[in-house]
Parts: structure tokens; sequence; C-alpha cells
């Protein structure tokens, strides 16, 4: 008996996939030629026999301290849709979705994190993927501002137009995001509410589940139109760059990069919006290219930049290593206690199962 011919649309969704990656290890191998046609491997050596333990262990428990920041932000937005979810609910999602992030393509670690572990956290996958949305808005905004600030302290010209642009129109979308989160959703919100009663809606098989997804959507967005939640939101996040960008300082003093103070933040800033950029897991090459390109904008040598970004680079391998770990050495059904009274969410498949879903749909 032949085998069963694959469908169009999915062998179509198959190659789109390969091509994604295939770009993906382009641009990573195009940004690491870049970086590396600038280097003295001699003079590159010399930078990182500088570093000692100590600035190193300064600067990961500065990382660290960024991380868990990260995790009690998140629980705070989930803590306001669902009161009685505990902390300790949200770090093995958290922490797996991070480094799942750093080890496979297209953000498959806030897939995993919507899609996975809706029993533990007590909450629907749009409502999650709602507060999930809210975090990348913020680290947009607030980074773009330290990025904005870092370029004020430079003559004219010293940093890429084409990219000063880009990260305008990022922050521009953020602002405009927030913007649309106040002024419309109550709009949208009463538009849900009308449209189950409508004749087009009526009877509809996908009708109630699409009004529910949204609602959930809407419930979550709806947090920043508290201001003085958004107010704390913003703040949380500016402490947990500042945490980032003391890890950079340190580095930076460590190596001697003798730049002036704005220079580690130009550093950070350039180089965690340049992850925008499709590239290869971990963001390898385009996050090294331009946090070296931040430093080298306020004089650093090519060999003390690089090592800066490098160095940086490298200790996301503890952080992710222990992602692994908490979602590796945790059951897959694991969950935090329902509360009293609640129907338990509607359920898809677990935290693991989700994750070979994420690697069957991947070419890596």
């Amino acid at each position: 008996m032949s085998a069963k011919p694959v469908s169009g649309p999915r062998r179509g969704g198959a190659a789109w996939r390969w091509l994604r990656l295939a770009l993906g290890l382009s641009i990573t191998a195009l940004f690491l030629w870049l970086l590396a046609r600038e280097l003295d491997l001699h003079a590159l050596g010399q930078a990182f026999a500088k570093l000692s333990l100590p600035p190193l262990l300064a600067a990961l428990g500065c990382m660290v301290a960024a991380v868990a920041l990260r995790l009690v932000r998140w629980w705070m937005l989930l803590r306001s849709l669902e009161p009685g979810l505990p902390l300790v609910a949200c770090v093995r999602p958290f922490m797996a979705g991070m480094a799942v992030n750093n080890v496979l393509p297209f953000r498959a670690g806030d897939a995993l994190r919507v899609l996975g572990f809706r029993r533990q956290l007590r909450s629907p996958a749009m409502r999650v993927l709602g507060t999930v949305v809210i975090e990348r808005v913020l680290d947009a905004l607030v980074v773009s501002g330290i990025f904005f600030l870092g370029v004020m302290g430079l003559p004219q010209g010293a940093m890429s137009p084409v990219f000063v642009a880009a990260v305008a129109w990022l922050a521009g979308a953020g602002v405009v995001a927030i913007l649309t989160c106040i002024l419309f959703l109550p709009l949208s919100q009463r538009l849900q509410r009308r449209l189950p009663g409508r004749r087009f809606w009526a009877g509809r098989p996908w009708a109630e589940a699409m009004a529910r997804h949204g609602a959930n959507l809407s419930e979550a967005l709806s947090l920043v139109r508290s201001a003085p939640r958004l107010a704390a939101l913003v703040a949380g996040s500016a402490l947990i760059w500042a945490c980032e960008g003391v890890a950079f300082m340190v580095v930076a003093a460590a190596l001697q990069a003798g730049v002036a103070p704005l220079g580690p933040w130009l550093s950070l800033s350039a180089g965690t919006l340049a992850t925008f950029i499709p590239s290869a897991p971990g963001y390898i090459g385009t996050f090294d290219y331009f946090a070296a390109q931040g430093l080298m904008a306020y004089q650093a040598a090519p060999d003390v930049a690089a090592a800066l970004a490098l160095t940086i680079h490298s200790l996301w391998i503890p952080l992710t290593v222990a992602g692994l770990l908490c979602l590796s050495l945790s059951p897959a059904s694991a969950s935090a206690p329902a509360r009293p009274g609640a129907p338990p969410p509607r359920l898809g498949a677990g935290s693991a199962g989700c994750l070979r879903g994420l690697k069957s749909r991947s070419p890596s």
C-alpha cells in the first residue's frame, strides 16, 4: 500500500518553518561575522584574562535578581486575576518558559508558558497570554527609554540612524498598545457582551469559544487600565532592567573598559532590542554584535566590547540550565491546589506534551 501523501498546507507549513530557521541561522552567521571581523583574537584573550571570579559572581547575582523580579512581576499580574494563586505556582512555568526561549526558536518558551501550565496557574490560555503581552510591552518601553538615554550621551551619528529609528518605532508601538488597552478595551468588552445576541453569531459552533477567549484576553489586558497598578508595573520593570544594567557595569569595570557611565547601559539596551531580530535560538549573534556596538559607541576597544557581550551572554547559561531543570524534575501534571469552590480551567495538553508539540513543529 502506498504511503498517504502529505497534504499541501501541512507541507507548506513545514517548509515555511524550515525557511524561517534557515533565515535565523543566516542572520546569526552574518552578525557573528560582523563581530569577528573587527577582533584581534590575542587582544580578545587578554581582555578575558582581566576577568576574575568575584565580579562574575556579582554580575550573575544581578542577573538572578532580575529574573526573580520578573517572576514576581508576572505573579502580581496573574494574582490580580486569581487572588489565591501562590508565588510558588508560577516558578516552574516562568523558569521553564525562559529556558525554552533560549534553546528553541520562535519564542517557543512563551507558547509553553501560555499553553502548558493552565492548571497550575488556574488560568485559561488567553488570560496567561494577556499577561505575557503586558510583560513584553513593558520591557520594550523601559529598554527603549534606556536606549535613548544612552544615545543622548553620544555625538550625532555615533549610532546607526536606522537602528535608532527602529527603536523609536518600537517605543511608539508600545505606547500605542498601552493607550489602546486604556482607551478602547471598555468598548471592546461592551462589543463582546452584545455580539452573542446578534443573528450572525447565534448558533455558530465557534462563537462561544471565540467570545470566551476574547473575554479572557480582554480581562488580562485590562489590568493596565488601573493607574496605580500600571505605575507599579513600570517601576518594577525599571528595577528589573536596573539589575541587568548593574551586571553590565560590573563586567565593564572588571574589563577596564574605560568608558562613560552610560556606555554599559547603551550596550544593555542595544543588545536587548536586537533580540527582536530573527536569529538562532538564544539570540546568538544579534545580541552579541549590538551589545558590543553599544559599548564601542562610547569608544571602547572592539576586543573589550566583544568580551563584555560574550561574558554577559554566557551568564544566561546557568539560568537556562536552572529553567530546564525546573521543567524536567517536576512532573508534568504538577499543579497548585485548586481554589475552593472554583471550577477547574479547561485543559489541553500538559506542559510535557506541549513541549513535545513545540519540538515537533520546530525544524531545529
